[in-house]
């Protein structure tokens, strides 16, 4: 049985971590999210075609920080414990350069307990820099649930952080069908979980079928509104956040709702076919 250990756990110091990427896994990451699946789209072909960039999606940042090996220390008390993503919120500091060395150290890991039969929660802060500079590129925070890991006596969860969506019809939708092989390729770029890939272990899981990587979903949303609003300039967005709602399977159509406003953008993401929405509460900020 599961059981975390928050004084362990507040205690720990994570690893730092050092990822070295290359132009090709940028471009591996654009492929990963179903970008260049029209072969002659002249405004998606610089993130996947060297001679035209490539140009680096801000979230990439969130495949090249810590690799949680970590999270399997004994003394912690987190073992395999089944973790699905609550949300994620990046804060560009600069644009992530198109090849390079990052240097990242989780710098805060926050453990709360929502009482027996409910979950954990952790929520982890890490710190991107550029180590051939040491200039800070990005920060990130994730919130993890924890399922059924509840019950070990720790502080409850602060309130979620919740954007508030306009109240009217979006001024943009953007529509895309993901690729039905699109778990397979995003892994490529380094998150390996097997929910992602064998049935067998989703479905014991409780979903239909291996699931498309929600960071794959956040991905394509970032897209959608560097396209829509940031005349397809990565660097025009300075954070990102989604909340994670709902799983999205392998070849569904996903439809990004975009609300304009005068220096941000808010957003959700919906699975098309079944009407659910996948991320909701979203909120990014524009580079002025």
């Amino acid at each position: 049985m599961i059981r975390p250990n928050p004084s362990k756990v507040a205690a720990y110091s994570p690893p730092s971590h050092r990822r070295s990427y290359t132009e090709r896994d940028v471009q591996l990451y654009a492929l990963g999210l179903g970008l260049g699946s029209d072969p002659v789209a002249r405004d998606e072909l610089p993130f996947v075609y060297e001679e035209w960039g490539p140009k680096v999606l801000p979230t990439m940042a969130s495949v090249l920080g810590s690799d949680m090996l970590w999270f399997a220390d004994p003394d912690l008390g987190l073992g395999d414990a089944a973790g699905v993503h609550g949300d994620e919120l990046l804060t560009l500091h600069q644009p992530l350069p198109p090849n390079g060395t990052i240097s990242s150290r989780i710098s805060r890991v926050d453990l709360y307990d929502r009482g027996e039969s409910g979950h954990g929660v952790m929520i982890l802060e890490e710190e991107m820099h550029d180590e051939a500079t040491g200039i800070l590129l990005a920060t990130r925070r994730q919130t993890d649930v924890l399922i059924g890991a509840g019950g070990f006596g720790g502080d409850a969860p602060p309130p979620t952080y919740r954007p508030a969506l306009p109240d009217r019809e979006p001024d943009v939708v953007v529509e895309r069908t993901t690729l039905t092989q699109g778990a397979l390729l995003y892994r490529l770029s380094g998150d390996h979980y097997h929910l992602h890939v064998e049935d067998d272990f989703a479905r014991e899981a409780g979903f239909d079928g291996p699931i498309l990587h929600g960071l794959a979903t956040y991905g394509l949303a970032c897209h959608a509104i560097v396209a829509a609003c940031c005349g397809h300039d990565p660097a025009g967005l300075t954070s990102f956040f989604g909340r994670f709602t709902a799983p999205v399977y392998p070849g569904e159509s996903l439809a990004t709702d975009i609300w304009r406003g005068e220096d941000a953008v808010s957003f959700r993401v919906r699975a098309v076919q079944r009407g659910a929405t996948v991320i909701d509460n979203g909120h990014a900020d524009l580079r002025g």
